[in-house]
């Protein structure tokens, strides 16, 4: 029978855990990496009712993007949500596993994902910190050059999200545009970094206000398209690889993307 090791050294293959960001919390974050596994659950985040899934559908290994413990703790106690989540995974023998920053900026991770999505060209990392092919972001030429609205349409349409924002004018042409998952409106360094590669346009998830009002005053583009929404559509991609990568090595491990997840923006 497969260990839970086994499948962290596929995952490990698939986002090594070396290449992350700042002080990131990948990993085997609860569990025994000896033990057993033969059913596996991607998610975005390890919620309780993912938790509640994992035990309904007997999987012995959760596998989330966001770490389910990302700030150091000085307590676990069923008194608060955290605590109440890694009681219940230890008491139902259901390990966590967390890909985070790694599986941002290793070759064919989320944001590569989302410029696959968009059709881009010459795609190559905002920051190639990694390798010339791995690092923070991405930037990317489209097939096309098209307005600031009609790029926000598309991105509705691929990601189901209905309440994707553009911040600038939506009639501006975009022919480059600079990709940041999740956060990536956080400093306006981001916004300097993506002007400084050409970008036209930068895609991401949040926006401060802050770095709002900078885009605008340089007049550069930026689509907000929620930070749930720009890194849960990579969650059934994962769990189609994990299956892959893990049926080259001959395990026989049932791999399921969470139908517990929603967007907590509604």
């Amino acid at each position: 029978m497969p260990k839970v090791n086994d499948v962290i050294m596929a995952m490990r293959q698939i986002a090594p855990e070396k290449n992350t960001f700042g002080h990131d919390n990948v990993g085997l974050i609860v569990g025994d990496e000896n033990a057993e596994v033969s059913r596996v659950l991607c998610c975005l985040d390890v919620t309780q009712s993912v938790i509640d899934e994992a035990i309904e559908r007997d999987v012995q290994l959760i596998i989330s993007h966001h770490p389910m413990i990302f700030l150091p703790i000085s307590n676990v106690t069923s008194g608060s949500p955290l605590g109440k989540k890694i009681i219940k995974a230890i008491k139902n023998e259901i390990s966590v596993y967390a890909a985070h920053t790694n599986l941002d900026f290793t070759m064919g991770g989320i944001n590569d994902y989302l410029m696959k999505l968009l059709d881009t060209t010459n795609v190559v990392p905002l920051d190639p910190y990694i390798s010339e092919a791995e690092g923070f972001g991405r930037v990317g030429k489209l097939t096309s050059a098209v307005t600031a609205k009609a790029l926000k349409e598309k991105l509705v349409d691929l990601l189901h999200d209905k309440y994707i924002g553009i911040i600038g004018n939506p009639d501006a042409k975009i022919s480059r545009v600079a990709i940041i998952n999740g956060s990536g409106g956080g400093d306006t360094e981001y916004i300097d970094m993506a002007i400084a590669k050409g970008a036209d346009c930068l895609i991401t998830g949040e926006v401060k206000h802050h770095v709002a009002m900078y885009a605008i005053e340089l007049g550069f583009t930026v689509i907000e398209a929620g930070h749930y929404t720009t890194e849960h559509v990579y969650i059934p991609q994962l769990a189609k690889i994990l299956t892959e990568k893990l049926s080259e090595k001959n395990m026989c491990i049932e791999v399921f993307t969470s139908l517990k997840e929603n967007n907590p923006i509604v």
